[in-house]
């Protein structure tokens, strides 16, 4: 059986610490403070939160098309969040369908749709069906637009969320 020794109070080591086997530091133990602009923690090391917007012009009517947003490079990833809306609403029965596709299929339960009932500048959060991400997805935003008899809103926009692990 292994005999632990405890040291109390303040300890000073002059030259290197090299523990056999690793450290298990409480919780907390290490912080902001701990990493040092000159001494930074390598990429490779961290996880990435991404913050990606799509936007179509403010003033512009909301036209269908897809742009893509995000490119994983990460070995692996996690989407976060994904809400979409309008900069000026639609009126009447109009409305403006936002979809969030990996690789070319959807990854919401259902689309985002957004209509008179939605305010200026308001999201609308999209429910995530599918999260997980490995690299080499592409991350897509599709608009499609329904005139109907009313009038489309203007300046549709998307933010999307993700983490990504270091890359593979």
């Amino acid at each position: 059986m292994a005999q632990t020794n405890r040291i109390t109070g303040d300890t000073v080591f002059v030259d290197r610490l090299i523990p056999q086997g690793g450290i298990d530091l409480p919780a907390n133990a290490v912080g902001d403070d701990e990493f040092k602009i000159a001494d930074p923690l390598s990429a490779e090391k961290q996880q990435h939160q991404h913050e990606k917007t799509y936007a179509q012009a403010s003033a512009a009517t909301a036209a269908a098309e897809s742009r893509v947003v995000h490119v994983v490079h990460g070995a692996t990833g996690e989407l976060i969040a994904f809400v979409a809306g309008l900069v000026g609403p639609c009126v009447g029965d109009s409305t403006v369908s936002v979809n969030l596709k990996k690789n070319g299929t959807t990854v919401l339960s259902s689309v985002v749709t957004l209509d008179s009932g939605d305010a200026a500048r308001a999201t609308v959060a999209g429910t995530l069906s599918t999260t997980a991400l490995v690299a080499g997805d592409v991350l897509e935003v599709t608009v499609t637009v329904s005139a109907g008899t009313g009038t489309l809103g203007t300046g549709v926009f998307a933010h999307v969320t993700l983490h990504e692990d270091s890359e593979a």
